[in-house]
């Protein structure tokens, strides 16, 4: 009797193993890539060099204000504070993408991935 795929044979227990023994072999071909978790860390690291940028400005904004008042200087010490509060959390965004490409990078991407082709 013709299933609905058409094919006449009845499936046997051996077939289910056949196809268990394929399926592990053509996993441990392509098991290439360390499994990513997906915990969310991306965003919180996202989060964090976005933070890390906002709360650098605020803190130099705030100390050339400092100066400002101290002083009397009026825009000069806000300008300057802006200015070094935008290099430093540049900085920091900086420092924190470059750990994470140490700890990816063994990761590969784009091009790096295997094709079904090259077999």
């Amino acid at each position: 009797m013709a299933n609905r795929n058409g094919q006449n044979h009845s499936s046997k227990p051996d077939d289910l193993t056949d196809l268990g023994a394929r399926l592990d072999a053509a996993k441990s071909k392509y098991e290439v890539v360390p499994e990513i978790k997906e915990d969310g860390s991306l965003l919180g690291q996202a989060w964090r060099m976005s933070t890390e940028l906002v709360v650098s400005v605020m803190v130099g904004l705030g100390l050339g204000y400092g100066v400002d008042v101290i002083s009397g200087s009026a825009p000069w010490g806000i300008l300057i504070g802006l200015c070094f509060g935008f290099a430093a959390g540049i900085m920091a965004v900086l420092r924190t993408s470059a750990k994470m490409d140490a700890q990816n990078a063994g990761v590969p991407l784009g091009d790096d991935m295997p094709d079904d082709e090259d077999e």
